[in-house]
């Protein structure tokens, strides 16, 4: 088999290969290990008849977290029925609650299956070892379309919700969470994207095209440092299992290993298979690092345990560096074949 013709068949194999690995990862790496990035701020103002050692706050997406070091205490759901149980035996969730169907959906859906019902016994399920249950809450983030006023003025701060209230109960005793939900305008996206230009312009300079190997393996191995910065930040605010974050992430790794493989030919002067390997890499870190986390460029509440600044500057890199890659492999893998060195295999 001739050495082009082993390469257009690798070309398609992994082409195969990366279009059934993106169609689900690459949307988890965005929402499965986290949340997306949105201009609605939660804020929690406290528990109304709250005890010490009871503790909520605020995290990413609209979820609460609520920490529990004294008796235990229910949080009741949409229609007031049993729905979390949070005490010194861990967490539970009541699998006939309505609220443990509707949580499931980043909407509220429009129907719920009649085996979830508020007025049916308990089923509890435990779901966690410790005192602290994170869940996700249509009662403390926004998911309808922008308010009028927003609409009207979305370079100002508007409180949108002004008092969303979750019941508690503990014993006989009920206490209310209180809070709010604030649009907090974004930045522009416009710095950021030329800057993605200026990487992507640069790369390529660096690379003379595709002419510079040792070049662009430099540039494969930044474009991976920094999805590998980006991905960080999204575990580190991360509340999913670690099965869910495993399957966000998997297309990202995917692409680090590809583009590591393609730094290293490269490197050792095997311009045509490191070119194809480049392509390929480059492709998944667009697809799978940057492409799903743009709008955070342009978004005020970004899900990731870094600063604003340090996300869109790895999710920036990324896809300027990224972009380079696949316009060096195209180019390369275009070009008149070039034999490699005799023994190179």
């Amino acid at each position: 088999m001739s050495t082009r013709l082993r390469r257009t068949v690798l070309v398609a194999g992994l082409a195969v290969l990366l279009v059934g690995a993106t169609a689900g990862p690459a949307a988890a790496h965005a929402i499965g290990t986290g949340t997306a990035a949105s201009n609605y701020r939660t804020t929690v103002r406290g528990i109304d008849q709250g005890r010490p050692g009871l503790s909520v706050r605020s995290l990413a997406g609209g979820q609460l977290e609520l920490t529990n070091h004294g008796p235990e205490v229910l949080v009741l759901g949409y229609r007031l029925e049993p729905y979390l149980r949070v005490g010194p035996d861990g967490v539970f969730e009541n699998q006939r609650s309505p609220s443990a169907y509707t949580n499931r959906f980043a909407t509220t859906p429009a129907t719920i299956p009649s085996e979830f019902d508020p007025k049916a016994a308990p089923e509890w399920r435990r779901t966690g070892d410790g005192p602290s249950a994170v869940w996700h809450d249509h009662r403390a983030h926004w998911t309808g379309p922008d308010p009028p006023a927003v609409k009207a003025s979305p370079r100002v701060m508007h409180v949108v919700v002004p008092g969303w209230e979750v019941p508690l109960s503990q014993g006989d005793r009920t206490m209310v969470v209180r809070g709010t939900i604030t649009w907090v305008p974004g930045p522009s996206p416009w710095p950021w994207a030329l800057t993605a230009v200026a990487l992507f312009a640069a790369a390529l300079a660096a690379g003379g095209g595709y002419r510079r190997p040792r070049a662009l393996a430099v540039v494969a191995l930044a474009a991976v440092a920094a999805d590998m910065v980006h991905t960080a930040g999204v575990l580190l605010a991360s509340t999913a299992p670690v099965s869910v974050e495993l399957y966000g992430t998997a297309t990202s790794a995917a692409g680090w290993a590809v583009a590591g493989l393609a730094a290293w030919r490269l490197l050792r002067g095997k311009a045509d298979t490191g070119l194809l390997y480049l392509l390929l890499g480059g492709v998944f870190l667009t697809l799978a690092g940057a492409l799903p986390d743009l709008p955070a460029l342009a978004r005020s509440q970004l899900a990731s345990g870094l600063g604003p600044v340090a996300t869109r500057a790895a999710i920036t890199f990324t896809l300027g560096l990224g972009a380079a890659m696949v316009a060096a492999g195209i180019a390369g893998f275009r070009a008149p074949h070039r034999s490699e060195p005799a023994g190179v295999s």
